[in-house]
């Protein structure tokens, strides 16, 4: 692409500003170990309409063919993969080595433009405004406090050419505050039990995940930070954006207490 990516060196994936009461520190590496996410997670990720939430963001981004993405959170590259089928060059950060080792493998595999950073999306940066969309989905934003979350908009914003855009996904606050206190996934006779509750002091969802894999148990507790509508809105304008519009799902439907995911599309003005 032409890009001279500089990746950060991050800081340990360790959550910061989230009291012992609402959030254990974490390593993300130890949450998410590839193999038994996805072994846990399989049937939830084919679920998802990988290909119809790329098409959303396409349109979304008004991406002219050729244009260089961003991918803020790639995981292993669900979404940063399917860009780069499409002939978007890409770039995918993500702080778990081993997702970022299975999005290289695949790139490679099938001959993509498509480079992918571990790094930490609160410190990734180009030398210049080089994308021209960016894209955070799928429970990739809302893991550090809000001094980190507003770097990497502030990120974003930096990295993106005058008119480039963002595609941000995130859990609805108000769907979120209805979630039953116990969730279990079954893969096989494994088990993944997600006991939550949403913390209104720190505007976080709190999760303690055990999961029952071959005669192995591991319990590790984690949170999230879910925005309200308004409350992001604030944050991207405060970071230089002009929010476009929300939707309440990759369907284009509007904005609604009753769904799971609200995305929002902002925009860095031409001048």
């Amino acid at each position: 692409m032409g890009a001279d990516l500089t990746p950060s060196r991050g800081r340990g994936g360790r959550l910061a500003g989230v009291s012992n009461e609402t959030a254990a520190s974490f390593r993300f590496d130890e949450l998410f170990d590839p193999e038994e996410y996805l072994h846990f997670l399989d049937e939830t990720l084919r679920a998802e309409d990988t290909e119809g939430q790329v098409d959303f963001a396409v349109r979304a981004l008004s991406l002219r063919p050729g244009a260089p993405v961003v991918d803020l959170g790639c995981g292993h590259g669900r979404h940063a993969l399917a860009f780069a089928r499409r002939g978007y060059p890409v770039v995918g950060v993500d702080l778990v080595e081993g997702f970022v080792a299975m999005a290289r493998e695949a790139a490679t595999r099938e001959g993509l433009r498509a480079d992918f950073v571990h790094g930490d999306v609160r410190t990734f940066a180009v030398n210049e405004p080089v994308f021209e969309g960016a894209v955070c989905l799928f429970d990739a934003f809302g893991w550090f406090d809000d001094d980190g979350q507003m770097g990497i908009l502030r990120n974003v914003f930096a990295m993106l050419k005058p008119g480039g855009r963002l595609l941000l996904d995130l859990r609805t606050r108000e769907f979120v505050t209805r979630l039953a206190p116990v969730s279990v996934t079954d893969a096989g006779g494994d088990l993944m039990i997600d006991r939550q509750r949403f913390d209104l002091e720190s505007g976080r969802l709190v999760d303690t995940r055990t999961t029952v894999r071959g005669g192995r148990t591991r319990t590790v507790t984690f949170s999230v930070r879910v925005y309200a509508y308004t409350e992001i809105r604030m944050m991207l304008r405060a970071a230089g954006f002009e929010v476009e519009r929300g939707y309440g799902g990759f369907d284009g439907a509007g904005l609604s207490a009753a769904r799971p995911r609200t995305l929002v599309v902002a925009r860095r003005p031409w001048a």
